[in-house]
C-alpha cells in the first residue's frame, strides 16, 4: 500500500510502546518521517526509533509529558526545529484508571484527564497553529475508543476523556476547515499492547474466561492488533482520506455496531 507519506513529518504522542508504537512504525514504513514521543521509557522509545532507522526510515525520540503545555509546545517546537515543519499529528498518548467514580481521588481524575484530554488539546493547538500559519494544511488524527461511545465500569476518567476527544475532534475540524486541515479521530476496540498481552496468553482459568468474554462481545472473534490501528491512522493521514473530517473511525472488529454479546465465542450467529 502507497499512501504517499514520502517526507511527511508525522509527531506521534506515546508512541514508545503499544498503540503508539504500532501507529508510528506504519507511518514510517509509508514513507514519513516520525518523531517519537515518549514521558518516562527512553529506551522503548529510542528502540523504535532504531528499528525504523534500520528499515531505511528517519525518526527522532523526544521526551515530553504532553498533558503539561509547556512540554507539549517544546514537542512541537523539536519536532520543527528539526525536521522543518509538521505535516501530521496523531495524538495518542492515553493512561487508564481503574476505579469507581465515588472512590477515585480527584487527584487521580485530574492526572487521567491531564494526560488523555489536555494531551490532545494541547498538541492539537500548538501544531494546528504551525499548520496553520505554514498555509499548505495538514492532518491531525487523535486516538480514542469504543469507550468513548460505550460506557465501561470503572473506567469513568478514561470514558469520559475519550468521549470528550471525540466531541473536540469534531469541534476542531469545523474550525480549521478553511485551512484545509482536516481533524479526524480513530476509536481502537480491544487491541493488544503490552499491558494485557499476560491477560491474553495466561492460562489462568479466571484469566482465560476473561478473555472469551472478550472475544464474544467482538463480531470478529480476535483481538486487534497496533499495526490494524497504524494503518487506518494511515489512511487518514493521506491524501485519501482528503474530504474526510470531523469523523470518528472505529477500528474494534464490530464492538460497537452489534448491540449485544454473542453466546458462541467466534464470528458465527449464536
Amino acid at each position: 500500500m502507497d499512501l504517499h507519506l514520502a517526507n511527511k513529518v508525522a509527531v506521534v504522542s506515546g508512541a514508545g510502546r503499544g498503540i503508539g508504537k504500532g501507529i508510528a512504525l506504519i507511518l514510517a514504513s509509508e514513507g514519513a518521517r516520525v518523531v517519537v514521543n515518549y514521558v518516562k521509557d527512553q529506551a522503548a522509545a529510542d528502540q523504535v526509533v532504531l528499528t525504523i532507522r534500520d528499515a531505511g526510515g528517519d525518526a527522532m525520540a523526544v521526551q515530553a509529558d504532553v498533558g503539561i503545555c509547556e512540554d507539549a509546545e517544546r514537542l512541537i517546537k523539536a519536532a520543527i526545529d528539526h525536521f522543518g515543519r509538521i505535516d501530521i499529528l496523531v495524538n495518542n498518548a492515553g493512561i487508564v484508571s481503574r476505579k469507581p467514580i465515588l472512590e477515585i481521588s480527584l487527584e487521580e481524575w485530574d492526572r487521567v484527564v491531564r494526560t488523555n484530554f489536555y494531551g490532545c488539546f494541547h498538541c492539537s493547538r500548538h501544531a494546528g497553529r504551525h499548520m496553520v500559519s505554514r498555509g499548505t494544511g495538514g492532518k491531525i488524527i487523535s486516538i480514542s475508543s469504543i469507550h468513548g461511545r460505550v460506557a465501561k465500569a470503572n473506567l469513568g476518567p478514561y470514558c469520559s476523556t475519550k468521549a470528550a476527544i471525540d466531541m473536540f475532534s469534531k469541534q476542531l475540524a469545523v474550525e480549521l476547515a478553511p485551512h484545509g486541515i482536516t481533524v479526524n479521530v480513530v476509536a481502537a476496540g480491544t487491541i493488544t499492547t503490552d499491558i494485557n498481552i499476560p491477560l491474553y496468553k495466561s492460562s489462568r482459568p479466571e484469566d482465560r474466561q476473561l478473555k472469551e468474554a472478550v472475544l464474544k462481545r467482538i463480531p470478529m472473534g480476535r483481538i486487534g492488533e497496533p499495526e490494524e490501528v497504524g494503518r487506518a491512522v494511515a489512511f487518514l493521514s493521506s491524501d485519501a482520506a482528503s474530504y474526510i473530517t470531523g469523523a470518528v473511525l472505529y477500528v474494534d472488529g464490530g464492538y460497537v455496531a452489534e448491540g449485544t454479546p454473542r453466546i458462541s465465542g467466534g464470528g458465527g450467529v449464536p
